[in-house]
Parts: C-alpha cells; sequence; structure tokens
C-alpha cells in the first residue's frame, strides 16, 4: 500500500462539498487578480485566508491577551456581491501578544498592511529566484521585505520555518498527533520542522451532529505571520473550561463562530469552530446553532496532554531528504488530489466554454443536482437540461469580468485551494475531483449575487 492509499485509509481524506461555509467562499473573492505567488503561499498557510469571521470576546485575561494592537483591513461582502474594505480586530495563534512570538507577529503585520503586497508578489512572478529559499514560507518577495523580516526575527530571538511536511505524503508524522485527537477526524493535515501543526478536523458530538473547525498548534521560539481575523471583539460569551483532561482552556461562543484557545507552556492551541449560536438550522452546509455544552463537549474529545511537549514530526529516512520542503506544484496536488495541470485544463475548458456562449457545454461540466438561486428564488435543478432557462441568470457579463480579472490567457488562470476543492474567478467558482474519476463544477456565484450551490451529494473524493 501507498503513503497515498495508507493516508486516505488512515485518515478518511474525502470531504463532501457539506462542508464548504458558503460565506467563507464569498469571503475569498478579491476584486482584483491574486497574483501566483499569493497563491502559492495560500496553499501553505491557508488558515489567514479561511479564517476571517470570527469575533472575539470581552474578558481582559481571555481573549484580549490574544488581540493584535492593531486592528486589520478584510475583504467583507458588502450585501450587494462585492467587497468592502473592513477594520477588524485579530489575534495571533502564535499565543499571547506580550510574547517574543506575539509581538513579531504583530510588528510584521502591522509592515504588511501599509506595504503594496500585491505589487511585490506580481514582481516576483516576473522575476523569480531574486531571494534565499529560507524565505520560502513567508510572504516575502523581494529584498526589502527580507530585510524587514530579518530584523524582526533577530529583535526577539526567534527562528524561522525551514521545513513542511504533509501527512498525505508522511502518515507516520501523524502516529503521535493521533492519540491525542481520540475520535476526532483530521484532513489536509501538515507539520513544520519544530512540531508546528494544522488540519480541517470534524467531531460528532451526539447532542449536537458533525461539527467542523480548523486546527492549529504552534510552537514557541519560532515565528508564525497567521493571524486569525476577529470582527466585534465583543460578541462572544467567554469562560475557561477544565477539560476531562485536565487542561484549562478558554472557550469563547459567538454568533457564527466559536473558539477554542489553550496554552500549553511549550505551544499554543486554536480551534475555529465552523458554528456559532446564531448558525442557521436550515442550512445544509452546517447541523445548526452550537451550545456552551456541545463547545465543551467538543474540549473534552481532545487529550490535550498527548499534544505537549510538542516534539518534531517524524518522518521515514526512505521517504523524505534533510531540508525537503514541498514544492508549490506538491502542495496543490496535496490540497486537492489533482495535479495543477489537470485543474487548468479543465477550468480553462469550462471558462472557453462560457466566453464562447456554449451552454449545453456549460451546463454539462457541472455537477447535478444543484440549487439555482436567482432574484426571484431558488429551485432545485436536478440535471443539465433543466438548468438551461436559468443559464443567463448566472452567467451573467458580471461573472466574466470577475473571470478575466484572474484568468491570464485561454490555458492558465489563478486557482485558490481550499478543503479539497478548487476555485477560479477569485472564488466564485469552485469544483472538484469526483467518486467517478470526473471533474466537474460545484459552485457558481456571480457578483449579482445569482448562484449555483450544493443540494444532494456530490461524492467528492481527493482520489
Amino acid at each position: 500500500m501507498s503513503n497515498r492509499e495508507l493516508y486516505q485509509k488512515t485518515f478518511s481524506q474525502v470531504h463532501s462539498s457539506t462542508d464548504i461555509q458558503w460565506e467563507d467562499m464569498e469571503a475569498m473573492r478579491p476584486k482584483k487578480r491574486i497574483s501566483k505567488n499569493l497563491l502559492a503561499l495560500a496553499a501553505v498557510i491557508t488558515l489567514s485566508a479561511i479564517l476571517s469571521t470570527v469575533a472575539a470576546a470581552t474578558d481582559l485575561f481571555g481573549l484580549r491577551s490574544w488581540l493584535l494592537p492593531e486592528k486589520t483591513t478584510v475583504q467583507a461582502p458588502d450585501g450587494q456581491g462585492y467587497l468592502e474594505p473592513v477594520e477588524v480586530d485579530a489575534i495571533t495563534l502564535s499565543g499571547y501578544t506580550d510574547t517574543p512570538e506575539g509581538r513579531a507577529t504583530a510588528e510584521w503585520n502591522v509592515f504588511l498592511d501599509g506595504y503594496d503586497t500585491m505589487a511585490a508578489a506580481q514582481d516576483a512572478d516576473r522575476n523569480p529566484g531574486q531571494l534565499d529559499s529560507k524565505y520560502a514560507l513567508y510572504q516575502v518577495y523581494n529584498r526589502e521585505m527580507a530585510d524587514k523580516l530579518d530584523e524582526i526575527v533577530e529583535k526577539y530571538g526567534l527562528i524561522l520555518h525551514t521545513e513542511i511536511i504533509d501527512a498525505y505524503e508522511h502518515p507516520e508524522a501523524m502516529e503521535d498527533i493521533l492519540k491525542a485527537l481520540g475520535d476526532n477526524q483530521a484532513y489536509s493535515t501538515y507539520f513544520f520542522e519544530d512540531g508546528t501543526l494544522h488540519y480541517d478536523g470534524e467531531y460528532y458530538l451526539p447532542d449536537y451532529g458533525k461539527v467542523d473547525y480548523q486546527f492549529s498548534r504552534y510552537v514557541r521560539g519560532t515565528f508564525n505571520e497567521v493571524i486569525l481575523n476577529v470582527g466585534n471583539v465583543s460578541a462572544y460569551e467567554e469562560w475557561t473550561y477544565r477539560t476531562a483532561c485536565g487542561q484549562a482552556v478558554t472557550l469563547a461562543l459567538g454568533p457564527t463562530k466559536s473558539l477554542l484557545l489553550a496554552d500549553l507552556g511549550d505551544s499554543f492551541v486554536t480551534l475555529n469552530v465552523l458554528a456559532g449560536t446564531e448558525t442557521d438550522p436550515a442550512d445544509i452546509f452546517s447541523s445548526g446553532p452550537i451550545s456552551a455544552s456541545d463547545l465543551e463537549a467538543l474540549a473534552d474529545s481532545f487529550d490535550f496532554t498527548k499534544l505537549t511537549p510538542a516534539i518534531p514530526p517524524r518522518v521515514e529516512a526512505e521517504t523524505a531528504e534533510a531540508g525537503w520542503a514541498i514544492p508549490a506544484e506538491d502542495t496543490f496536488l496535496m490540497s486537492t488530489g489533482v495535479e495543477e495541470a489537470m485543474a487548468q485544463n479543465f477550468y480553462c475548458g469550462f471558462i472557453r466554454a462560457v466566453e464562447e456562449d456554449r451552454r449545453e457545454d456549460v451546463a454539462t461540466m457541472i455537477a447535478w443536482p444543484r440549487t439555482v438561486f436567482t432574484q426571484e428564488g431558488s429551485v432545485l435543478v436536478e440535471n443539465w437540461e433543466d438548468f438551461l432557462p436559468y443559464y443567463d441568470d448566472v452567467f451573467t457579463e458580471d461573472l466574466l469580468e470577475a473571470i478575466h480579472e484572474n484568468q491570464y490567457d485561454h490555458e492558465r488562470a489563478d486557482l485558490i485551494c481550499h478543503d479539497g476543492m478548487i476555485g477560479g474567478a477569485g472564488g466564485d467558482i469552485w469544483f472538484a475531483l469526483l467518486e467517478d474519476d470526473r471533474m466537474a463544477v460545484l459552485t457558481v456565484q456571480n457578483p449579482e449575487g445569482n448562484s449555483i450551490r450544493y443540494d444532494g451529494p456530490a461524492g467528492i473524493t481527493a482520489e
């Protein structure tokens, strides 16, 4: 059995499209084209892109001790199908803001907020190979940015990450972590060389159902730039809870999201729980509102004593070499189960069909059944033929404009990855590989707010 097969058998790396959080899909839609360098980075540190609409609480010694001193600006839906800049609070995933790690993250993000990162990334696209590979895991695209990062790291006595190891290729790296997870399921898991860890997770709560979350463990002593945007600082009910294994954690219950924060001494753990007190029970992407007791039950599902001390991931000698890091193309495959060239061929073929108004070809490339949402309401569409009367409601000139902003040419486009899916047109179009080895479009949303969304099992698989 190959490492790929073993990983899939052990960790069941199959997420259905019911895991899509539609509000997250909207939040990922930029108005301008995303740089290829930024996309490559996003595949490595996806948390900064996906964890964008969480709120914090009011306890001075709770979540506020994780807050960055400066607000950060994010792009949020404006209710008209577009994005607008909004200032929000943010927490560092490296722990308290008064630690060297927290101060370093805060200073770096202040620098990034005042820097034209997009222009730097685009310039790096045109002139690759200007920087040492030591900066490959960070948003560093030129010498000026590299010098600033070096200054911050030296100032706070930290080191940089040097390697990333994904459990898809190296399932043996998960062996120690599995002892802490119990019945939790881990997907899209990757480690850094010091034991820093990320994964997308799910857990079945007896009185609630399946709850989705994102897990991170950041180890002290290493610089990390990932932050978690936290909209309204007073929107959460917050309390301290001692879990079944004896670990004290901070729990925060918000309207649409929830948080679990834990100081393990040598590392900090954050769970971004994709459910809150006002989650719509009719939302097909959620099990509905979550309660304080549900959140405590989720906290009890972990044995935090097995997460510390944080040790470097174990990798079999014959499957890895010292200093190995995942190239961008392998990261794409790791995240989606699809080679980037295959994804580009499918997506660009789909866009050519849209541009040439080949309606039947476009419709047959979409996974059915789906629900079509228009200004008049919604309708369940069972097959491609039944979709044709609604075609003009979804595939509009504004959608073509969004496509062109993220399309280099007819053979290549800016693509983003999340939870086994691949996004184009800045997140307006999402597609994936299905169980029958057929690529298909899963969701389409145009700037006017009309869309095609999931309704029924689509059978997405990483195979």
